[in-house]
């Protein structure tokens, strides 16, 4: 429930605050008093598209806050990291650059989270919403409440579930089946070429090597000849003359340390320069040109290169997984129509089981719908629709999570009438007899905590006046409804209220501004009879006003 509302700076309210109560709240007010005004600053409260016009002069902004009671959204405020402190506090604002800023209980928040509250607390409903209210999605909510005990559409729901997935797993079997990677025998082919490369036992990296020595093999020859050379040239080879050197340091290394020291790391270096020069002159031999050996090198080389080029692999590693891939998708092929052929006798399976459950679900839809219509013609009769008279009709349609049904809801309103799709037939003033007469039908099963009804009583009076308050009053009284927030021109309605704000207009000389006031029991026995008689109150408009407030218990 709302427990405050308080508005700054919206249109032409200046600063309005609301405490409400649990029960049924009639907002009256002249034409043009700024009723729509404060329906609108309740919306932005719901989430609703916020515009800076709205913005008055007070400021550069609009501020809307309000105290929500709401057990029920505990665990979605912790689903959305928002503090669930109860009563829940919310706060937008609209500033004049177009912006808007929202908070729950302190938190910056969004608009999205502020609808999702609205749709969970709110049923705002108003004299041209019916077509809304008739679309299917609607009428089979409507319906399913209406179901009492028999909850078949739970069991419907997992069975389409399991029908749409059955129905993607085949569907996916097939578009492998006709794709140019479903053909066994291709992908037999081509996992055939790889096996004659032999992919698994290759050096990728030794092979890029051998290649590329042998395309350079003249080149490396003539540059190992020349070390060698350089190694063993008489009387200016390295090899001869550290021989010399080593020579002339043996005879004296004996005397001092320091030669001795530079003699070993000579003898060990002409070790080291003797065993280069046996793995260059092995190396003369190794390296030597191969026409033959470089031309298969190269083929097999370039074979891979073409694979990998053709699978679109960027290295030989991904082109070593793209073989396994194709082994595996070669293996699930194998058995392809087999696994085809079960997965087809599974969806049917799941089809066949979705529309028995969506049978049964039609079925309690019919039932729902009967005792709606039980319900609801008595209430339409009474609000002087004597001759009302209506039917439910069920065309099949494809099925989706809702069921296998469109349902269609026909009316009559005079004798002799054939019973035609409502929203074609009925006038605005019946389809808002109808729609309260609906709301009040289904009050006993669960319902949004809070109803707003924005003049849906208009183009009615009398008798009727008063089965519409009375009618406002049973779904307040109703289960799961705390509050109905009604604005109305009628005093038989008004009358009936717990409580009565009276919405007015005032002005300094320079600005105007909209004022809600609480009326105690005088001053609402004074605005009833104004909407009784007009301006002018007369004695017989305060008696009239007294006694429509004395009936309402």
């Amino acid at each position: 429930m709302i427990r405050r509302l308080e508005i700054w700076n919206h249109a032409l309210i200046a600063h309005v605050r609301m405490d409400l109560d649990e029960g049924f709240h009639a907002f009256t007010g002249e034409t043009g008093s700024g009723k729509s005004i404060l329906l609108g600053a309740l919306g932005l409260l719901l989430g609703q598209r916020s515009d800076s016009a709205s913005i008055g002069l007070q400021s550069d902004r609009t501020i809307v806050e309000g105290d929500l009671y709401a057990p029920q959204l505990q665990a979605w405020l912790g689903q959305e990291a928002l503090p669930a402190d109860q009563p829940i506090l919310v706060r937008r604002e609209i500033l004049r650059n177009g912006r808007s800023r929202v908070f729950i209980n302190d938190c910056q928040a969004t608009a999205k989270h502020l609808k999702v509250m609205g749709e969970a607390l709110v049923d705002l409903h108003r004299q041209d919403d019916t077509r809304d209210a008739l679309t299917r999605s609607k009428l089979l909510a409507m319906l399913d409440k209406g179901e009492m005990d028999d909850n078949a559409l739970k069991p419907y729901q997992d069975a389409y579930a399991e029908w749409t997935s059955a129905k993607a797993k085949l569907a996916e079997l097939r578009r492998i089946a006709q794709s140019p990677s479903g053909d066994a025998e291709y992908l037999r082919h081509q996992i055939n070429q790889l096996a004659a490369l032999d992919l698994e036992s290759t050096d990728w990296e030794d092979l890029t090597h051998q290649v590329q020595s042998l395309s350079h093999a003249t080149s490396l020859t003539r540059a190992l000849e020349v070390a060698l050379s350089a190694g063993h040239a008489d009387d200016v080879g390295f090899l001869e003359s550290i021989g010399v050197a080593k020579k002339a340091l043996s005879s004296v290394a004996h005397i001092d340390s320091d030669i001795q020291a530079c003699l070993e790391r000579l003898e060990s270096t002409a070790i080291e320069l003797a065993d280069l020069m046996d793995t260059l002159d092995q190396l003369v031999d190794q390296k030597a040109p191969d026409p033959e050996k470089l031309q298969q090198l190269l083929s097999r080389h370039d074979a891979l290169q073409e694979q990998m080029s053709k699978h679109r692999c960027n290295s030989f590693a991904e082109l070593l997984d793209k073989e396994q891939d194709m082994k595996a998708r070669l293996d699930n092929l194998d058995n392809l129509m087999e696994r085809l052929e079960e997965a087809e006798l599974h969806c049917n399976q799941k089809q066949h089981q979705m529309e028995a459950c969506g049978e049964q679900l039609n079925l309690a839809r019919i039932r729902a719908s009967e005792s709606i219509t039980e319900l609801l013609l008595p209430r339409l009769h009474a609000l002087k629709m004597p001759h009302a008279n209506m039917a439910w009709t069920f065309q099949p349609c494809e099925a989706d999570e809702w069921g296998m049904h469109n349902p269609v809801l026909s009316f009559s309103s005079n004798p002799g009438s054939p019973l035609m799709p409502m929203a074609q037939v009925a006038s605005g003033g019946e389809k808002s007899r109808f729609m309260l007469a609906l709301k009040a039908s289904l009050a006993h099963l669960d319902s949004t905590p809070i109803v707003v009804l924005d003049e849906i009583d208009t183009g009615v009076s009398g008798d009727v006046a008063a089965q519409m308050g009375a009618a406002m009053k049973e779904i307040a009284t109703g289960k799961g409804t705390t509050q109905v927030l009604a604005v109305t021109h009628l005093p038989q309605v008004a009358a009936l209220a717990d409580y009565h704000h009276e919405v007015s207009k005032s002005t300094d000389g320079a600005n105007t501004y909209i004022e809600v006031n609480k009326l105690d029991d005088k001053a609402r026995t004074l605005a009833i009879a104004k909407m009784l008689s007009g301006a002018t109150v007369t004695d017989e408009a305060r008696l009239q006003a007294s006694k429509l407030i004395g009936l309402k218990g």
